[in-house]
């Protein structure tokens, strides 16, 4: 039958563990779109994994014993050690969230609990104490990673691109989507572009759709990897920042694929350094590339 199943744990049989907390790992996964990620922290080293950064899940930074008796105290003060063995799952939720929490203490026990769209009493008051003390860490890595893929620059080209502008609210009705990549086969559709013009800013009012095949011979990103040079896209490496008001700004959305594996991601509402321009070159750049290839490309049809 549906409903709520597994154990509650200890309970009130439990008492604090009164030797020095020496590991952690805490892990939260949230579907289908939430956060995905594990603090650890072992030998005195912390480390953050997560799917948002993946290529950052071998760094670490050292922690102290000062920090551990922190976090000791929120295990204290949350009850945590009321948890041990709690494993509660809820049937009727398909998505939601899943977590595991694990102690360690230096005399050898331990303290672990477990979740699925459930949680023990005061699991919100540990998850704040908790978040408090490590996710000035994480970001810290994440940071970390972050410069040296900056300081590490785009040395390949351009093979793919997915970017969209769309305007809300008071910035407009304007929407641009680019799906572009050299297709290593005939059969690939590798380009998907569609366009609502509203404000008549680059084309007349009215929307566009190229969906279909490109060949090779005719996706030439070199002035896109002129324009990254020209305004400093690696300082857009990670960028997401959403504005306060971010119903009435336009959202944007780039990822951008290189030759040598690497890749641009940036999201958001808040504008980076140097958007109005890359904007108004890039998508002026898209319109001469829609014009060049308007008439050679073949586009996609259902009845093939």
């Amino acid at each position: 039958m549906l409903g709520i199943k597994g154990t509650d744990g200890i309970g009130n049989k439990g008492t604090p563990n009164s030797t020095q907390l020496i590991g952690f790992r805490y892990s939260l996964n949230e579907s289908p779109r939430g956060n995905s990620y594990t603090y650890e922290i072992k030998d005195k080293k912390f480390t953050y994994t997560t799917l948002a950064h993946s290529e950052y899940a071998e760094r670490s930074i050292p922690v102290d014993n000062m920090l551990l008796e922190k976090l000791k105290k929120v295990y204290v003060e949350a009850e945590c050690y009321k948890w041990d063995g709690y494993s509660k799952y809820d049937t009727r939720v398909l998505d939601g969230y899943n977590f595991s929490l694990l102690f360690q203490f230096e005399d050898g026990k331990s303290c672990f609990a477990s979740g699925s769209n459930r949680s023990p009493e005061n699991y919100k008051q540990f998850v704040k104490g908790m978040q408090e003390l490590l996710e000035p860490l994480a970001d810290k890595i994440v940071e970390h990673g972050k410069q040296k893929k900056i300081a590490e620059g785009f040395p390949g080209k351009v093979k793919k691109i997915v970017m969209s502008f769309v305007q809300q609210g008071n910035s407009g009705e304007d929407k641009y989507s680019f799906n572009i990549y050299s297709a290593d086969s005939n059969d690939e559709n590798n380009l998907d572009i569609s366009i609502r013009s509203v404000s008549e800013e680059f084309l007349p009012k009215g929307d566009y759709k190229y969906f279909g095949h490109l060949d090779k011979q005719y996706v030439d990103f070199t002035e896109l990897d002129n324009l990254i040079d020209k305004y400093q896209l690696i300082n857009w490496y990670d960028y997401y920042v959403i504005a306060p008001d971010s119903n009435n700004m336009e959202r944007f959305n780039i990822s951008i694929k290189f030759n040598d594996g690497k890749h641009l991601y940036a999201d958001g509402t808040e504008k980076p350094e140097n958007y109005d321009a890359f904007r108004q070159e890039f998508l002026s750049y898209m319109i001469r590339f829609i014009d060049s290839i308007k008439d050679v490309y073949k586009p996609y049809s259902h009845n093939k």
